[in-house]
């Protein structure tokens, strides 16, 4: 019997718990979202470029997060992407 993804409830309660734990489950959920790259206000745009490079590097560690949890089948899914 082929059981991949038969733990998958499993899974996605210990790594939303880990997320939540790490602070990145914001972007998990796409709740955080990522700022545009462009400021409309040329003043804006040390801010803005700030803001953007910040979401992603976390959008960066909970990818990390949630690809070390997966075995290697699964992994070879979210690779694609």
């Amino acid at each position: 019997m082929d059981d991949i993804g038969s733990n998958y409830n499993d899974w996605k309660y210990r790594i939303s718990t880990v997320l939540k734990l790490r602070g990145l489950f914001g972007i998990e959920k796409r709740t955080e979202k990522c700022l545009l790259e462009v400021a409309k206000n040329p003043k804006d745009q040390v801010t803005i470029t700030a803001a953007y490079n910040r979401w992603q590097t976390r959008n960066h560690q909970a990818l990390v997060e949630i690809t070390l949890t997966l075995k290697k089948e699964p992994l070879q899914n979210v690779k694609r992407y």
